[in-house]
């Protein structure tokens, strides 16, 4: 029992001057903001009381405290702001960003219902009103920092604003309804989370950003990416349909649809996707070549030739076509004689004869591509007995060998 009793007063002798040095820390803060001197010392004292007793971290009271501090500091930068005094603009909204936080803090242990489960807010109203006259500086920061390039700041105020339209301290407020600026404000916190690589923050408020249609071609694509690394293919696939839908034209939706129909070995999808885009836009050379590789793919090459030659006539300086019909007609050979090789020389004299000048052409204005086209003119080279430029190519491809 003596024991006992010697360990109760060692305990009391310790935590005595610990409320001691707790109490007169928070005195001290609160006759620098009754001062309204030494703000940042004030906020720096409560926050340490906070950090170091469990029981001042629940009380309310000192985020009182911490708020006023803060929210003294804020007024100070905003007059300094309107008088155009000397003033780093990124401290306010570090400032505003602290109000929210701490005043949303004190907000949970303020709204703690009481032991017969009744709930009274005895802060809420008063700091929902001050919050609400500096909430547009979380927008205006969060622009400043994506102008900067800061986007985990950007995203934090974004993030911060946005929150703001669900927290029930500001339910009075209903920013769903009245606040114009909530679908940019996604908007902005979804690019800022594409430009961190975060798929979490891309897809936090997409669906709100959706809203903001000035600005859904490129949201549609921060989303497609997003679900693309998570590895959900079923809805990359489906944004990307959607952004086509909308903006068939715009670089982005069409060319990865296609290579991921293309790598999921869906080739009938691919050739639909080029149908519909060529009715669109029927001399799109993008959408032409799309084809063109979709038909090749397909082993349809009568009709990959007949598309392919519409994009030379298009324009006759652009490489890849020309290879496209040269292996279409070379394929035509290999299905001749699976036939009947015996009696179709001629034919098939007649088709190396006509993929020779595309893949001369294609070799002239693509020299580096040598794995493709060397192969190609070797075996048209060996077949027309051109004993000249087979000598040529076969040299090539020796010298192309490990």
């Amino acid at each position: 029992m003596m024991k006992k009793l010697i360990a109760i007063t060692l305990l009391l002798l310790t935590i005595i001057p610990c409320l001691r040095a707790q109490r007169k820390e928070i005195s001290q803060a609160r006759s620098y903001i009754k001062s309204g001197k030494d703000l940042d010392k004030a906020e720096k004292l409560l926050r340490g009381v906070i950090e170091n007793d469990s029981a001042s971290r629940e009380d309310p009271r000192v985020y009182s405290y911490l708020l006023q501090s803060i929210e003294k500091q804020y007024a100070e930068g905003n007059e300094k702001l309107y008088l155009k005094q000397q003033y780093d603009t990124t401290a306010l909204f570090t400032l505003t960003k602290k109000l929210f936080d701490v005043a949303e803090t004190l907000d949970s242990i303020d709204a703690r219902p009481d032991e017969k489960g009744r709930m009274k807010t005895k802060y809420r109203s008063k700091n929902a009103a001050m919050l609400n006259t500096c909430r547009p500086n979380l927008f205006f920061g969060g622009m400043y920092h994506i102008r900067k390039g800061n986007f985990e700041n950007a995203y934090s105020l974004f993030d911060t604003y946005l929150k703001c339209a669900t927290h029930p301290m500001f339910e009075n407020y209903n920013y769903n309804m009245t606040d114009r600026k909530l679908a940019e404000a996604a908007y902005w916190a979804t690019f800022a989370g594409a430009r961190l690589d975060s798929t979490a923050m891309v897809l936090k408020y997409a669906e709100l950003a959706e809203a903001d249609t000035t600005k859904l071609r490129f949201l549609l694509m921060y989303e497609a990416l997003a679900y693309n690394k998570m590895g959900d293919m079923d809805k990359y696939e489906a944004t990307l349909k959607r952004g086509f839908a909308h903006y068939p034209l715009f670089s982005f939706y069409f060319p990865h649809l296609i290579d991921l129909y293309n790598a999921t070995g869906e080739l009938e999808k691919a050739q639909h996707l080029c149908d519909e885009a060529l009715e669109i836009a029927p001399d799109n050379i993008l959408f032409l070549y799309a084809k063109s590789n979709v038909l090749l793919s397909l082993g349809l090459n009568d009709e990959c030739i007949e598309v392919t030659n519409r994009i030379v006539g298009l324009n006759d300086s652009i490489a890849e076509p020309y290879y496209n019909i040269g292996m279409a007609y070379l394929n035509k050979i290999v299905e001749l004689e699976k036939v009947s090789k015996r009696h179709d020389k001629a034919k098939i004299k007649a088709l190396y004869q006509k993929a020779m000048p595309y893949l001369e052409k294609y070799r002239e204005l693509a020299p580096n591509e040598k794995k493709k086209w060397a192969p190609a003119l070797y075996r048209v080279y060996l077949n027309l007995n051109m004993g000249r430029q087979f000598d040529e190519i076969d040299k090539i491809l020796a010298n192309e060998k490990p």
